[in-house]
């Protein structure tokens, strides 16, 4: 008579207990990557093979995917939602939006939810996670990294090379001959700091100094813009040229700039991000980085629908570069 392995065989095999096992052969999200190694192992040592019957209603597709961004509203954000919406819907899966407003606990109940197969995949546009932290919490459900600075060594991975994009803005500003550059970033993220870094490399190859000085944090809209510009218009040491992270803090500035009547570019330039349209309403028009969004979500869409349709590769990394469109605020 055959006997077939049970869990308790992989338990006794792999060394872990009966409940931990049953965690990594449901994909629970909170299971250490070790864990699942030992698990996978003694179930290749033992041929398990599982009753599939009683999960069957569990794997039903959804043909919903989620997507992770901290803020909707959020011009970027709600640029790569839009784009992703009309993407996978000609796919012919529905996207869900879950805005963590930049709560961890938040995050980790989207991926408990990927773990309950409330949705197929998702999408992560932002996190406060680790790759291997994130890769924890899903198990083997699908997860792709769109727009955040990760390596691609447990996930797909789709994103721009943020610290060479902020290196082309001053080095092309450097080259115009400014010497007193400030650079405007949101929330301090892996992210931010390779654009940071970028800012850095450019003064180095030009043989400047750089000092944490340079650097404001916490700029994402056009009141931030304009905000910062009031405090820093009215010193005595007034910047020549600024490089921000998002067109609006740009607009902000112009607005702040004109009203103190300082002349853009002849005094100062000023560099933007992400190529919206607004840049295209203010006046002079605004100098900017593009943020390749069609691009990566064409790349995004085509590897999550793979995915889904059960390819199985080493994880996917494409990253992206930046152009600068020169226009007459530099």
């Amino acid at each position: 008579m055959l006997i077939l392995p049970t869990i308790i065989d992989i338990s006794r095999v792999s060394g872990l207990s009966k409940s931990t096992v049953s965690r990594v052969l449901n994909d629970h999200p909170h299971v250490s990557i070790e864990s699942r190694q030992k698990v996978q192992k003694a179930i290749t040592e033992l041929g398990y093979v599982r009753n599939t019957q009683g999960v069957q209603l569990r794997l039903q597709a959804s043909n919903h995917i989620g997507v992770l961004v901290p803020d909707v509203e959020h011009p970027y954000f709600s640029q790569l939602v839009s784009t992703l919406s009309r993407s996978l819907g000609s796919m012919g899966y529905q996207l869900v939006i879950y805005q963590t407003e930049l709560s961890r606990e938040y995050e980790r109940d989207v991926y408990a939810r990927l773990a309950r197969r409330e949705m197929d995949a998702v999408v992560i546009a932002h996190s406060h996670f680790s790759e291997r932290e994130i890769k924890e919490y899903i198990g083997s459900h699908i997860g792709i990294i769109c727009n955040e600075a990760m390596d691609g060594e447990f996930l797909d991975v789709f994103r721009l090379d943020e610290e060479d994009a902020v290196f082309q803005a001053t080095a092309y500003l450097l080259s115009k001959g400014r010497r007193h550059l400030v650079f405007c970033m949101d929330h301090l993220t892996q992210l931010q700091e390779k654009r940071w870094n970028g800012f850095q490399m450019a003064h180095q190859q030009f043989g400047l100094a750089c000092t944490k000085s340079q650097c404001y944090t916490g700029l994402m809209t056009m009141e931030d813009g304009y905000a910062l510009g009031e405090q820093l218009f009215t010193s005595d040491q007034l910047p020549d040229g600024m490089i921000t992270g998002s067109d609006f803090v740009a607009t902000g500035l112009l607005k702040a700039a004109k009203q103190r009547g300082i002349s853009v570019p002849q005094e100062m330039s000023v560099i933007g991000f992400d190529n919206h349209s607004v840049g295209l309403m203010t006046n002079p028009e605004l100098t900017t980085l593009t943020n390749c969004i069609p691009d990566m979500v064409r790349d995004v869409t085509e590897c999550l629908t793979r995915r889904l349709k059960g390819m199985r590769s080493a994880p996917i990394t494409k990253i992206y570069k930046t152009s600068l469109i020169i226009r007459n605020s530099t």
